[in-house]
């Protein structure tokens, strides 16, 4: 079901201003509805144009997703869960919203997709927001047979089939920043965030968040100095509607969890580092309050990275206990992957 808000953006245009009058009959809604929902948009950071006389104008098109378009293409790519995919207009963090209303038990999945979120979090509680309907922002809750101790590699999985199937639509320079980013030479594109819910028996509960940044160069709320850049800016056509790459980005995950199910990291650890965006590069981690510096040597076949040091020694760097950087960092100079 279209929900007020995607109907009123697809009244307004980039072209010619409308009145708040106007927008309540074309659409349907109230004009105090109305009102409200351009005042909560203007507040997420969509840009208008509003002339008192004449009424409001969208300064920048937008691409609602549709949730009609969102299920024909989810069937089309042969997503199995199409009835547990939830779409809302707004909400504090996917992957919270998922947890807190899907019961371990019926958590295999279900899904969450947002245009906006007002608190999406990233690793080690960093905040990814930006404004609304210029990202991709979900959340996929699966369940796995293998226990939580083995899933150390799980969101270097997940980021190898997204990048894979990115760089397929013909964003070459897209490459992986472990633990869990998608990074170009121009900047950070997305993050993937892993909550692991350990299941009484046996096995364990998933709950992948994804955020990619599709059309957004002021994205906001990174960690300070980090630079950002966007999908549009890889590829050399159009971006894909968001409704069709949403439903894509689904179909990638559920095959990367099923296959991770089966064959763990190590299924995946040679060609993830052809795509480490850090190796033989020298880089720095800060472990237990000390830093460890050498040149990037890619993942184990568990998922940790390696750093060779110096004196030839080799330290294995856990995902939830540091974070990479470059020794060195120059302008635009991460490593461009191959």
């Amino acid at each position: 079901m279209t929900t007020e808000r995607t109907r009123l953006l697809r009244a307004l245009s980039t072209s010619k201003p409308a009145s708040i009058t106007s927008l309540a009959l074309e659409t349907g809604i109230s004009e105090a509805a109305v009102e409200k929902h351009l005042a909560d948009l203007q507040l997420e950071g969509l840009q208008f144009r509003v002339a008192n006389q004449s009424g409001y104008q969208l300064a920048v098109a937008v691409d609602p997703i549709d949730e009609a378009q969102l299920k024909g293409a989810l069937a089309a790519g042969g997503f199995p869960f199409i009835e547990r995919v939830t779409l809302l207009d707004t909400v504090a963090s996917t992957s919270d919203w998922l947890t807190r209303r899907a019961t371990a038990g019926d958590m295999h999945g279900r899904a969450c997709i947002t245009e906006f979120q007002s608190a999406g979090r990233g690793r080690r509680g960093r905040s990814w927001q930006g404004g609304p309907y210029r990202h991709l922002m979900l959340s996929l809750g699966w369940c796995l047979q293998r226990e939580t101790a083995a899933l150390a590699g799980l969101s270097l999985s997940i980021g190898l089939a997204l990048v894979r199937e990115l760089r397929q639509l013909g964003g070459r320079n897209i490459g992986l920043k472990w633990p869990n980013d998608l990074l170009c030479p121009a900047g950070k594109l997305g993050g993937i965030l892993v909550d692991l819910i350990p299941q009484a028996n046996a096995g364990s509960y998933a709950v992948v968040g994804v955020g990619i940044n599709l059309d957004d160069s002021g994205l906001v709320g990174m960690a300070a100095g980090q630079r950002v850049t966007d999908l549009a800016a890889q590829l050399d056509g159009p971006l894909p509607q968001r409704s069709e790459l949403a439903a894509s980005v689904l179909a990638w995950l559920a095959q990367a969890l099923a296959r991770f199910d089966q064959l763990g990291f190590a299924g995946d650890r040679a060609e993830w580092n052809t795509l480490d965006v850090f190796a033989g590069q020298k880089i720095s981690a800060v472990v237990a309050g000390e830093k460890v510096s050498g040149c990037g040597e890619g993942a184990d076949a568990t998922g940790c990275y390696r750093l060779r040091r110096d004196d030839g020694s080799i330290a294995t760097l856990i995902a939830g206990e540091v974070s990479l950087s470059l020794e060195h960092p120059v302008t635009g100079a991460q490593k461009s992957a191959p």
